[in-house]
């Protein structure tokens, strides 16, 4: 997948294979596990999947998120 942020005027990307979320941002990792970056919520703009890694949905959207709210 392709992480896309803005830490200052322009538009900079990282590939990684995966990525963890925390409270403060998104750790990316490559595939045998290894940490290879670290974008703060703040300046990442989007995450898109590389060819092949698509996921479709039934209806083309996907499901309702239920958030737990007790």
């Amino acid at each position: 997948m392709k992480v896309v942020y803005k830490p200052r005027n322009a538009y900079e990307e990282i590939s990684c294979f995966d990525f963890r979320e925390y409270d403060e941002g998104i750790v990316l990792h490559d595939e045998q596990g290894y940490n290879i970056g670290y974008v703060p919520h703040e300046i990442l703009s989007h995450i898109e999947p590389h060819p092949g890694e698509e996921v479709i949905f039934e209806g083309g959207e996907p499901p309702e998120r239920e958030d737990d709210e007790e």
